[in-house]
C-alpha cells in the first residue's frame, strides 16, 4: 500500500487539448507519474484513463485528476504503432493504491525563480530577429528593457512576397529571402522543436510559444513541431509584444561596423549611417551571414574556423516512408507522417566521418536557400499538418577545418569558401537559374547519370544528372557507402523513387565567434555572440534558450 500527500502542483496538462494548466491541488490529494501507458492509433482517451487506473489498483472513477505530461509514437514494431504516454493521476487521500513499476508519486518540478527587473534602462542592441534574437529581446523585456532589434531583412508579410517571387520567377533579393527577414532561416522550415540539450529554459521557451498563441500539444508532444504557418503566426504575435513594451524592430538595417574604446563595444553603425550607441550588444546574425563574419575579421574579433556536415536533400513519395516506418496494412490517416533517423559512423582514408540524415521534413517541401547570386543551396520545409505528398531529408556527411583547402582558400573563414564552391558548382550544373541538379538514388549509387525525373516538390525545377563532382571525393564516397548501409536497415528507402538534389551547405555555421564563459567576446567586452551563427546552437529551440542565457547575463551584469 502507498499513498503520498502532495503540495501545490505547479502545472498539468488537459487530456483531450494537451494544454498546460495551473491549479492548486487539494491539500488532501496524491499524486502519481505513470509512464509507458499505450494506445494504439484511435484508442479513445477514456481507454488511457482506464489503464492509468489499472496502474495504480483503483476504479477510473477514483481518478479526480487525469492529465497527459508527454506524447510520443513508438513505431519500432512494424504494423503495430503505438503511441506512448506518461500521465499524472490525483486521487483523493484516502484512496488505497497498489502501484505497478510504471507508477511512481509525481514530485513537482522546483519553481523557477522570477525573474529580476533591471534597476536601470540600459542600452541594448540586438543583431537579428532570428530565435536567439528574438526570445533574448523578449527575455529583456520581461525585465523592463527596452532593446532596439536590427534585422537586415524585411518583416515576415513582405519577405513571403519575396521568398515567392524566389522560387516561382527565379529572382533573388539577397537581403530577404529564405535565409534573411524576420525569425531567420527558421521561418520556412519544419519549425522543429526538439533539442537536446538539458537546460530548464526548454520548458520555458515552450510556454513563451503556446503563450504567444502556438499549439497546446507542443508541451506534450515527444517530437513537437510548428511548420511554417503557425510560426508566421507567432512571429506577428513577438513583434506585438515587443513593440507594445517599448522595444523597436528595425527591418532593413544591417549592421557594418562597431565603434570601440579601451576594447569595449560603445556603439554600432548600420549601412544607412545610423549609429547606436549600446553597453551590450547580442549579435544573433544566423548562420548564412557571411559579411558578417567577414567585417567582424576585420575588426579584430575572436573567431575560429568550426566543424559542420554537407551533401544532399533526398525525397521519396511521403507514402513510402509511411510503409517503411509503419508497415503495410496500418490505417496511416490516423497516424502522423512518418518521420526518419538514419546514421553511419565511416572510416576512410584514416579519417572518421559521420554521416547522418538531418532535418527530415515529412509531409514537406524542398525549397532554395540562396543568399548569393550563382550559387544554389537547398532546404526543407512543411506546414503544421504535414499533408504534401513528399518527405525529404537531408543526407550529410562532417566536414573538418583541415578538409576546407577544397574551397580554394585558407584561413579562419575558409568554410565559407568549402561551402560556396559546391554551391557555384550546383548552380552550374544546374542550369545557371537556381535549378536544382538531381539524380536518383539508385543511379547516384551506379555512378550514372540520370536522365529523366518525375515531378518533385521543389520549385524553381530539376535538372536530371549526375551529382558527382560537387563536392570532394570523400562526401560522395561516404554518401554511397552510407546509403548502402541504410538500404539494409530501411527496407525501400533506395528506390527509383527516390531522388537526390543539390546542394545542401548550410547545416550550421562554418564559424565560430569566440566567447568566454560569461558568454561574452573576449576580444570586445560588450559584445555577446548567440545561436547558430556563433556556433553555439543548432535550431531554433537551443539557439532560443542560447539568446535567453545572453540576455540573463547581461541582466546579472546590469
Amino acid at each position: 500500500m502507498h499513498s503520498r500527500r502532495s503540495e501545490a502542483c505547479p502545472l498539468a496538462r488537459d487530456l483531450s487539448t494537451g494544454s498546460k494548466k495551473f491549479f492548486v491541488v487539494k491539500a488532501h490529494m496524491q499524486l502519481w507519474q505513470i509512464e509507458g501507458l499505450s494506445t494504439i492509433p484511435g484508442e479513445s482517451e477514456d481507454a488511457l484513463r482506464s489503464k492509468a487506473a489499472r496502474a495504480l489498483s483503483v476504479d477510473v472513477a477514483a481518478l479526480v485528476r487525469f492529465e497527459i505530461l508527454r506524447r510520443s509514437l513508438d513505431a519500432r514494431k512494424k504494423g503495430q504503432p503505438l503511441f506512448k504516454h506518461t500521465v499524472i493521476a490525483g486521487l483523493d487521500d484516502n484512496t488505497k493504491v497498489r502501484a505497478d513499476r510504471a507508477a511512481k508519486p509525481f514530485i513537482a518540478p522546483p519553481t523557477p525563480a522570477p525573474l529580476p527587473k533591471a534597476k536601470r534602462d540600459a542600452k541594448i542592441v540586438i543583431i537579428g530577429a532570428g530565435p536567439a534574437g528574438l526570445f533574448a529581446a523578449l527575455r529583456l523585456k520581461d525585465a523592463g528593457l527596452r532593446p532596439v532589434i536590427l534585422e537586415r531583412g524585411k518583416a515576415v508579410e513582405p519577405r513571403a512576397q519575396d521568398v515567392q517571387r524566389f522560387k516561382r520567377q527565379r529572382v533573388l533579393d539577397e537581403e530577404s529571402n529564405y535565409c534573411f527577414g524576420e525569425g531567420g532561416a527558421g521561418t520556412w522550415s519544419d519549425g522543429k522543436l526538439t533539442t537536446r540539450i538539458g537546460d530548464a529554459r526548454v520548458e520555458h521557451v515552450l510556454k513563451e510559444i503556446v503563450r504567444l498563441g502556438g499549439p497546446p500539444e507542443i508541451l506534450i508532444d515527444g517530437k513537437p513541431h510548428l511548420g511554417t504557418n503557425r510560426l508566421v503566426k507567432l512571429l506577428r504575435a513577438i513583434r506585438t509584444e515587443l513593440t507594445a513594451s517599448g522595444a523597436e524592430i528595425r527591418f532593413e538595417q544591417k549592421a557594418e561596423r562597431f565603434v570601440k574604446a579601451g576594447g569595449a563595444l560603445k556603439a554600432v553603425r548600420t549601412h544607412s549611417g545610423d549609429e547606436l550607441a549600446c553597453e551590450a550588444l547580442i549579435l544573433a546574425n544566423g548562420h548564412s551571414a557571411r559579411d558578417v563574419f567577414s567585417w567582424m575579421l576585420d575588426e579584430g574579433v575572436a573567431l575560429a574556423a568550426k566543424a559542420f556536415s554537407v551533401g544532399f536533400r533526398v525525397e521519396h513519395p511521403q507514402v513510402l516512408i509511411n510503409e517503411m516506418q509503419y508497415g503495410r496494412g496500418v490505417p496511416h490517416d490516423i497516424l502522423p507522417a512518418a518521420d526518419y533517423r538514419l546514421t553511419d559512423n565511416l572510416e576512410l582514408d584514416g579519417h572518421k566521418r559521420g554521416v547522418y540524415s538531418f532535418c527530415m521534413c515529412p509531409g514537406g517541401v524542398i525549397v532554395p536557400t540562396a543568399t548569393e547570386p550563382g550559387g544554389i543551396c537547398i532546404n526543407g520545409m512543411s506546414h503544421a499538418s504535414r499533408s504534401s505528398p513528399w518527405a525529404n531529408s537531408a543526407v550529410v556527411v562532417s566536414v573538418e577545418p583541415e578538409d576546407f583547402g577544397w574551397g580554394g582558400k585558407d584561413g579562419v573563414l575558409s568554410g565559407i569558401d568549402f561551402q560556396r564552391r559546391a554551391e557555384r558548382l550546383a548552380f552550374e550544373r544546374g542550369g545557371g537559374d537556381f535549378r536544382a541538379p538531381a539524380q536518383r538514388v539508385t543511379d547516384f549509387l551506379a555512378k550514372k547519370p540520370t536522365q529523366t525525373l518525375a515531378q518533385t516538390s521543389f520549385r524553381p525545377g530539376v535538372v536530371p544528372t549526375s551529382l558527382d563532382g560537387l563536392y570532394p571525393a570523400f562526401v560522395t564516397d561516404a554518401l554511397t557507402i552510407a546509403l548502402q548501409h541504410w538500404a539494409k536497415r530501411m527496407r525501400g528507402y533506395v528506390t527509383d523513387e527516390a531522388y537526390m538534389l543539390g546542394v545542401e551547405t548550410r547545416t550550421s555555421s562554418p564559424v565560430r565567434i569566440v566567447r568566454d564563459d560569461s558568454m561574452q567576446s573576449p576580444s570586445l567586452r560588450g559584445l555577446f555572440p548567440v545561436g547558430e551563427g556563433a556556433g553555439y546552437a543548432g535550431g531554433i529551440m537551443s539557439a532560443a534558450v542560447d539568446g535567453i542565457r545572453a540576455a540573463d547575463a547581461i541582466l546579472a551584469g546590469l
